[in-house]
């Protein structure tokens, strides 16, 4: 009886130890802050390739709020508060209130992927978002929203730019959309983010059509991901080691004899993956592919010179390259993409922002980086000069 009552008294003890430990850290996840989540809305679901209704896109509940932080605890970590809109997307300004403005207003659209979404920098300091805070030459005031998410590429901004015009006029917008290095091979779902949720709820290209393919993201889920989803909701220890600390990323670089996986090293430039012809000829073909269909699309949505006129594509950096100085291979992914890309859009009457020698020049001057150390997408300097740029472009077109 004695002993019964000694090993109760152990389990309770170390029950109890292992449960004030948990609340400590707990606590300490959410003052560091812990990360907060934004999850993306179910189903996504979408009957066809024209009709394209908000069902169809990647959206967050709307009008959520939160904290993005990255690093360990303050001051030496990054926080940004981010809220979403009234069609689940990272903007200040509602996409209705976009839609009902008048003519005196010039309105920009930004269609994007995560670093339009810009889950990084607060809303009113990413790029669309410092757009509302100018006036154009000929004394305008301009009204800036976003439709952007992490994971898209070409065939999803078709597809966002096909809702905008369910909604509104396209003629008389200026369209923005920033051109990331993942936007050629994942426009393809062979390329595409694999993983517990990549890839889903995503339009890509067909090789043999110009029809899009689509895979649904069903509501549904299994027991296991309704467990996690749970614990990552109520728990910012949970998200703090995920996140924060990137406790995964770790342990697959440093247990990796742990697993089966037969993993192949990859170059990385910043958030460019970067391989060789020789080594990845399909991956060349079809980021070759991407391009052509893109742009195909593109023009049918853009069908005016006076359109395609005030159509921005704003092509990313190697910014890597730029930090260190050091020469690029020009046969590499990356760059075989960014020439052939500036070229045919440039055939077609798009207006071409190219970040490369703006980022190039800045940093020669200043030395300041455009993404933080966490993180390989814009940061708010990153942002604002992207913004600088398309006033200017849009100064110079008189708009």
């Amino acid at each position: 009886m004695q002993r019964t009552k000694e090993n109760l008294l152990k389990i309770f003890s170390i029950s109890l130890g292992f449960s004030i430990s948990f609340l400590i850290l707990e606590i300490y996840a959410r003052i560091a802050p812990a990360t907060d989540i934004f999850p993306i809305e179910k189903p996504i679901i979408c009957n066809t390739n024209d009709n394209i209704s908000l069902s169809c896109l990647h959206r967050r509940k709307a009008r959520q709020k939160g904290y993005w932080s990255a690093g360990k605890f303050k001051p030496y970590n990054e926080v940004a508060f981010k809220e979403t809109n009234d069609i689940g997307q990272f903007s200040d300004v509602d996409f209705q209130t976009f839609v009902k403005a008048g003519n005196n207003n010039l309105k920009v659209l930004t269609i994007g992927d995560s670093f339009v979404q810009a889950i990084e920098v607060k809303n009113s300091s990413t790029f669309h978002g410092l757009l509302n805070n100018f006036k154009t030459i000929n004394d305008r005031s301009i009204i800036s929203t976003a439709i952007g998410s992490a994971g898209m590429a070409f065939p999803n901004y078709i597809t966002s730019i096909k809702y905008a015009k369910s909604s509104t006029d396209l003629n008389n917008l200026v369209l923005i959309i920033p051109i990331i290095a993942n936007d050629f091979d994942e426009s393809f779902f062979r390329f595409a983010q694999k993983g517990r949720r990549g890839g889903l709820g995503q339009f890509y290209f067909k090789e043999d059509s110009e029809d899009l393919r689509f895979v649904s993201f069903p509501d549904e889920t299994n027991f296991t991901q309704k467990l996690i989803n749970l614990t990552l909701r109520n728990s910012a220890l949970s998200r703090y080691l995920i996140y924060n600390l990137k406790i995964g990323g770790y342990l697959k670089t440093n247990f990796e004899f742990l697993t089966s996986r037969n993993t192949k090293k990859v170059k990385f430039a910043a958030n460019i993956i970067e391989t060789s012809k020789d080594e990845t000829p399909e991956r060349y073909r079809l980021g070759e592919l991407a391009i052509d269909k893109f742009i195909y699309n593109l023009k049918n949505l853009r069908k005016s010179y006076k359109d395609r006129e005030k159509t921005f594509l704003v092509l990313d950096a190697d910014r890597e390259s730029i930090y260190k100085n050091i020469p690029l291979d020009k046969k590499s992914f990356y760059q075989t993409m960014r020439r052939k890309f500036i070229d045919v859009a440039m055939q077609n009457g798009f207006q071409v922002i190219d970040m490369k020698p703006i980022f190039k020049k800045d940093y020669s001057e200043k030395k300041l980086k455009f993404n933080s150390e966490y993180d390989g997408h814009w940061n708010e300097y990153g942002h604002k000069k992207i913004s600088e740029e398309v006033i200017n472009k849009i100064n110079k077109l008189r708009l």
